[in-house]
């Protein structure tokens, strides 16, 4: 019994005091790319998940992971090249993907607010081909294809985000925002039918939505004075 019980001692001895294994395939760099993910250790999370790749260039849900990663440590536009790679390998790889859609979004709300509507409007795109469950995707993507001066665009997003049936602040900003493009639409029946229905699930107050709607008019504005200037500059 005592020989054992020695015997079991030492093996779990060796155990304890046995190296980690070192990885040597793909598969292995992704398990402990996972690993050091969840203790917090993101460089290494993203050195490992390089090795990886190194082995298997096209491992498309590799590139998914690695961008999970860089996001996580605050490298958004690394991450979201990460999601390209994936996407342009096998598309199956980041549908039905929150937090991949969500990458896109927060880029894409970044560009809207420097204007830059190509851009924002293709994040918009990408995040929607990811998920589709997610109202603020479209309103977001609304909101940009009405300070690009795409109003049936932006009418169309507006009413695709509201049939999911947001919570209540969201939907009234969705319905001020669409409100606003049937105004500048001219069709002031269904503009009015929105703002009321804005008021009804209204809950920050009149003077919030005056600002949501000012931001999105001097927007707006200030989109149409940049393209004037550049076609003034082209002639």
């Amino acid at each position: 019994m005592k020989a054992f019980t020695l015997t079991l001692v030492l093996l779990l001895a060796a155990a304890v005091a046995a190296p980690a294994q070192t990885p040597r395939t793909a598969k292995d760099y992704v398990k402990r790319a996972a690993a050091r993910y969840l203790k917090g250790d993101l460089d290494g999370a993203i050195e490992d998940y390089d090795k990886a790749l190194d082995s298997e260039p096209r491992a498309a849900e590799v590139y998914v992971k690695r961008g999970g990663a860089r996001r996580a440590k605050g490298d958004l536009n690394g991450a979201i090249d990460d999601f390209n790679q994936a996407y342009d390998i096998d598309p199956l790889s980041v549908r039905n993907d929150r937090s991949v859609a969500e990458a896109y979004s927060n880029r894409g709300f970044i560009r809207t607010n420097k204007l830059d509507m190509p851009g924002a409007i293709y994040d918009f795109n990408k995040a929607l081909e990811c998920y589709q469950g997610n109202p603020d995707l479209y309103f977001k993507r609304g909101r940009a294809r009405l300070i690009d001066g795409n109003l049936a665009g932006a009418i169309e997003d507006f009413t695709d985000g509201l049939a999911l049936k947001p919570e209540s602040s969201l939907a009234s900003l969705a319905y001020a925002s669409r409100g606003y493009a049937h105004m500048l639409q001219g069709n002031e029946a269904e503009a009015r039918k929105d703002f009321a229905e804005s008021a009804k699930g209204n809950k920050e107050g009149k003077i919030f939505l005056h600002l949501h709607l000012m931001t999105l008019d001097e927007q707006l504005k200030e989109m149409k004075r940049l393209r004037v200037r550049d076609q003034q500059r082209e002639t």
